[in-house]
């Protein structure tokens, strides 16, 4: 039982930890390239990187159990 409440506790952190950290992230992301003078001059190219941050790091994350 005690594996059992632990997932539990811890779907619980993830479903309310995780929106917030994307809430956080975009607000970073809108924060500098609004900001930043070179990001806005070049914001095709960050867009591009602020966009695969997230994807290798949730590719990494779902993947990583499955290592050797």
């Amino acid at each position: 039982m005690a594996s059992f409440e632990s997932n539990e506790r811890l779907m619980i952190v993830l479903i309310c930890v995780v929106p917030f950290a994307a809430l956080l992230y975009c607000g970073l992301v809108i924060g500098t390239l609004l900001s930043v003078p070179y990001v806005k001059a070049h914001s095709f190219i960050f867009g591009g990187i602020f966009a695969l941050i997230p994807l290798v790091t949730g590719a990494a994350i779902w993947i990583g159990p499955f290592r050797r």
